[in-house]
């Protein structure tokens, strides 16, 4: 990632925006899929002009994503957390593929 400090902007905006005392719920990847296709959260690629920004914005959202998931549900299981973070990369994946598929 070449704007580093843009990105911890992106995750701390985003996990300020997060109510961090619900745990214990497994995300939609549908939802997540749309949320990432409609610029949630905002991220540094979204200001990037390249030809790839949106698949690297695809990216930067899911990692910010999988970090608040782990942080907001520490204290579940691995199976937990392991099963939460697929979730997010399927979600990623199919996102870039409508992307993809778009263009």
């Amino acid at each position: 990632m070449d704007d580093t400090k843009g990105f911890l902007k992106a995750y701390n905006d985003f996990r300020d925006a997060v109510d961090l005392t619900k745990s214990g719920f497994l995300p939609s990847r549908d939802d997540l899929v749309w949320y990432m296709l409609m610029g949630v959260p905002r991220v540094p690629a979204d200001d990037d002009p390249s030809e790839d920004s949106d698949i690297v914005a695809i990216d930067q959202r899911v990692n910010i994503l999988k970090a608040v998931f782990v942080e907001t549900n520490k204290n579940q299981s691995d199976d937990f957390l392991d099963q939460g973070l697929a979730v997010y990369d399927q979600a990623g994946e199919r996102a870039k593929t409508l992307l993809k598929e778009g263009d």
